[in-house]
């Protein structure tokens, strides 16, 4: 599979160190992650030894002072071997982040250095039950206590919530305060509480670990961001988001190119006088494979090229083009997979085949509902209609 999308020698050393992760730690582990639906703890832990968690920490903090676009390429890389671990390091990713970029406090930039140090794990809890997924509002405050404040909210869904360092929540700024007047804070152990409220038996993406959790916790005053959630969000962190998650989707259209590719390969050293139709079909599926690439790449050149200008990051059509984005990579994740099962045929249905495409088919059908398709497209038409260009 090496020959179709290994990174070659002139690519960066983040997507150099996260490619053989996938492959020596990753891949082996994959199909049991996969299976017992847990944490890919040995993967996490190849991560932090190769100083990945702190990819976007800057050098001056002790990070390796990546760009956007390294990380993503190092997310497509493991995503080809396991799309749990990859959406671990995405996830942690964006909130690092957002911490580099408004945690502009002298406590918040401890806690970055921090994460540069020990390579701490980071998730998030902005979702909450009852809102539908709807993130800029919240029902849950701070509520003021001696020394700080007290937070309890229902979240509805918190990927490896249970394994990390620290778990940042959005939340309302005081009791009083209007739902979508939202504060962002760190919740850290002792006083940070997870009691699951759901399971995680889900058809793909399983190594994620979203449960829904009760999260209750003691806040300092000094871990509460000084930048208002809808700026954070707006400016930087909602389109990080869509970029780095998409690189998944991208990631496991090239897993199933790979399978694809090998298949066509050593089905051509068997009759190489003849252009097979598998082959037609693998060239067809190249295709997709550079339509979703190309439109990571845009994207990502994009965000790179305004990411330092709050006007220009808020701009209607790069937001446009990131929601794109997201639809795109994970339709075209999910029929490159389904291509891929049709050149491999049955060595691609049996689980126990030479190119098993099964967990990177009901992986990739996770990507249309991890922030539903259809949320971003309406959220899409509602801008178009009043558009005079396109």
């Amino acid at each position: 599979m090496d020959t179709l999308v290994a990174p070659a020698l002139g690519t960066g050393e983040i997507q150099r160190r996260a490619w053989q992760i996938g492959t020596d730690v990753a891949a082996p582990a994959a199909p049991d992650v996969d299976e017992q639906a847990r944490f890919p703890s040995e993967t996490v832990e190849a991560l932090r030894e190769a100083r990945l968690l702190a990819a976007l920490v800057p050098r001056e903090l002790g990070g390796l002072g990546a760009s956007v676009s390294e990380v993503a390429g190092a997310v497509r890389a493991l995503a080809l071997h396991c799309a749990s671990s990859a959406l671990v390091l995405a996830m942690h990713s964006i909130e690092v982040a957002s911490l580099a970029r408004n945690g502009t406090t002298g406590p918040l930039q401890d806690l970055l250095a921090e994460v540069g140090e020990r390579q701490l794990l980071l998730a998030n809890a902005n979702s909450e039950v009852g809102l539908g997924g709807d993130v800029s509002r919240s029902f849950c405050a701070l509520v003021p206590k001696e020394g700080g404040y007290f937070l309890d909210k229902q979240t509805l869904a918190i990927s490896y919530g249970e394994y990390a360092d620290a778990i940042i929540a959005n939340c309302r700024r005081s009791p009083e305060a209007a739902e979508t007047d939202q504060v962002l804070v760190v919740c850290r152990p002792p006083t940070l509480l997870l009691e699951p409220t759901s399971t995680w038996d889900t058809m793909g993406l399983r190594g994620t670990c979203s449960k829904s959790f009760h999260l209750t916790a003691d806040i300092d005053p000094k871990m509460i961001f000084p930048v208002p959630f809808s700026t954070i969000a707006n400016h930087g962190a909602g389109q990080l988001r869509q970029l780095l998650l998409s690189a998944t989707w991208v990631g496991l259209a090239e897993a199933a190119a790979a399978h694809a590719h090998a298949y066509v390969r050593k089905a051509a050293r068997k009759e190489q006088d003849k252009v097979l139709p598998n082959a037609i079909r693998f060239s067809e599926l190249v295709l997709r494979l550079q339509e979703s690439r190309s439109l990571l790449d845009s994207c990502t050149a994009w965000y790179e090229a305004v990411k330092d200008d709050d006007e220009a990051i808020e701009d209607v059509a790069l937001a446009v083009a990131l929601r794109n984005l997201k639809v795109g990579a994970s339709r075209l994740a999910v029929e490159c997979a389904t291509s891929a099962l049709t050149i491999c045929g049955i060595e691609g249905f049996r689980r126990d085949g030479i190119f098993p495409l099964d967990r990177v088919i009901r992986d990739a059908h996770g990507g249309l509902v991890m922030v539903s398709n259809d949320r971003q497209i309406q959220d899409n038409a509602a801008v178009l209609r009043a558009w005079k260009d396109i």
